[in-house]
């Protein structure tokens, strides 16, 4: 990524012991803990692209989201609804794109929401110029959508962060534990760690911008010491790969539930031994989207909906500090609840998660000579001209393909597709890939090999999102409970039936 001089940039004081060349603490502005924070927001899948971005030649592994990513960037644009679904894929967006705009220092710089409408049907609006009217055209004309003086919930006062409140200063552990500064607190840091003697302590003030804030983000998933690693040791990353063979049950069983969660059927390709190893599985697009799904889902609620017990980096900590200190500050951004903007409605979808309600946007007469129309999501605004009225407009799914103007459609994926999944996450078209050469590949002899089939609860697609970031065999590591309860439901059954010919025997 290239480096702007004029980039905005902003200084980091780090308490450092000098014999053992490791930061004790880091004193900081408002400013970086808000871009310390932001991290925590950024979609999966954006995360994956800006890592891949920064180091080309070597860019960190993210347990198997960098297989999932690139399923997407490899799958043909056929296999989706629209060229749109794509895109919103590929380019995660979040519900908290407008606060990170004010940001000092933005990582993941996005562009404000659009309209477009069809050429030839002015009824008919999109928020994506890739999407197709009814009569088939792309509705590629931009429309212009009224400007807000002010976002609710955040004003411009300068004592306002854009996710901490107050002009107050910061102290960081070296394993990203964030507090309101105070001469106590520091105390308290130093004979924690053993630096009660200040002399021994050196001090280095260091300004950092977006280069060294995406080698944070780096070190956040595969350092138990991201401060010490980025700035004082600059060795690079290791990618988090780690293999895990069992995760516990991490859905709330809450008495009866007014839905009960959506269950996909998998066929899984396994090896005959003891212990069960998922080569593949065969699957309809339901499972390929929850897979999807995955990647917009901002770091921060992959950790809590997955029960808040992922053991990666300093990610725990970062997020119990952000959950306190908003908390703390009174902000609208504390709420733990997943909401993913009104693009990502998806057939089978994380528990725990909700999807904005999309726009409602009317149309008006823009104040000129010419007859040229805007959009507003205010159904009350006076019109500019006397006999002009507010009109309400048809916002159209970007998932939609066109044949007809559906308000909110459900799913990324063409129905009846069906799909293959590597125990990492990598995603094939059935249509695009030889069972033959995939066999080949992975060195399996057919007499090696079964078929099972497993059933997919919620319970089991949330092992599956914790698996996604700390494995990179996710289908083995989340499912092979699944065996274990079918292999002791046969032997318990097996059982049952000898004991009852031995009665009969007898």
């Amino acid at each position: 990524m290239a480096k702007n001089s004029e980039e905005p940039k902003f200084s980091l004081r780090l308490i450092v012991d000098e014999e053992r060349n490791k930061v004790v603490l880091a004193e900081a502005c408002r400013d970086f803990v808000d871009v310390l924070f932001s991290l925590l927001t950024l979609p999966m899948g954006t995360i994956v692209r800006l890592l891949e971005n920064h180091r080309n030649s070597e860019p960190i592994t993210v347990g198997c989201f960098n297989n999932l990513y690139k399923s997407v960037v490899d799958m043909g644009s056929d296999s989706f609804e629209t060229e749109a679904c794509k895109q919103m894929l590929l380019y995660p967006m979040s519900v908290r794109d407008v606060q990170s705009k004010r940001l000092k220092v933005n990582i993941n710089p996005t562009e404000s929401i659009k309209c477009f409408k069809c050429p030839s049907y002015c009824e008919l609006y999109s928020n994506f110029n890739t999407s197709r009217c009814r009569c088939g055209n792309l509705m590629s004309k931009e429309i212009e959508l009224e400007k807000k003086e002010q976002v609710a919930g955040w004003s411009q006062s300068d004592a306002n962060g854009v996710f901490v409140s107050g002009r107050c200063s910061f102290i960081l552990t070296d394993d990203l534990k964030v507090a309101v500064k105070s001469t106590e607190l520091v105390l308290e840091k130093l004979k924690s760690v053993g630096c009660a003697d200040v002399n021994k302590l050196g001090e280095r003030l260091l300004v950092i911008g977006l280069e060294e804030v995406l080698t944070l983000l780096e070190y956040i998933f595969s350092s138990n010491a991201p401060l010490t690693d980025t700035f004082l040791n600059k060795q690079s990353p290791q990618g988090v790969t780690k293999i895990c063979k069992s995760l516990s049950p991490c859905l709330e069983k809450k008495g009866e539930e007014a839905e009960p969660g959506k269950v996909v059927t998998l066929k899984a390709i396994v090896r005959k031994q003891d212990d069960i190893e998922i080569l593949f599985v065969e699957c309809g697009e339901e499972f390929v989207e929850l897979l999807f799904s995955f990647l917009v889902v901002p770091l921060e609620s992959v950790w809590e909906i997955s029960g808040s017990s992922i053991s990666l980096g300093c990610i725990g900590n970062l997020c119990r500090s952000f959950k306190e200190l908003t908390a703390n500050e009174g902000t609208e951004l504390s709420n733990s609840i997943c909401t993913l903007p009104s693009f990502y409605s998806f057939q089978m979808q994380l528990p725990g998660i909700t999807t904005q309600q999309p726009p409602v946007y009317y149309r008006y007469r823009l104040y000129d000579n010419q007859i040229r129309y805007g959009l507003t999501t205010n159904g009350n605004r006076t019109p500019n001209y006397r006999k002009d009225r507010i009109v309400r407009a048809d916002l159209m799914d970007a998932k939609s393909p066109g044949s007809d103007k559906s308000t909110q459609c459900y799913g990324f994926l063409k129905k009846e597709t069906k799909f293959t999944v590597l125990d990492d996450l990598t995603i094939t078209s059935m249509n695009s890939c030889s069972t033959i050469s995939l066999l080949k590949k992975l060195q399996s002899h057919a007499d090696d090999l079964e078929v099972k089939e497993i059933s997919i609860s919620n319970a089991d697609a949330l092992n599956l999102l914790r698996a996604s970031l700390v494995t990179s065999s996710a289908l083995s590591t989340a499912f092979w409970s699944l065996f274990a309860e079918k292999v002791k439901e046969e032997t318990d059954l097996g059982d049952s039936v000898s004991k009852k010919v031995k009665e009969e025997e007898t």
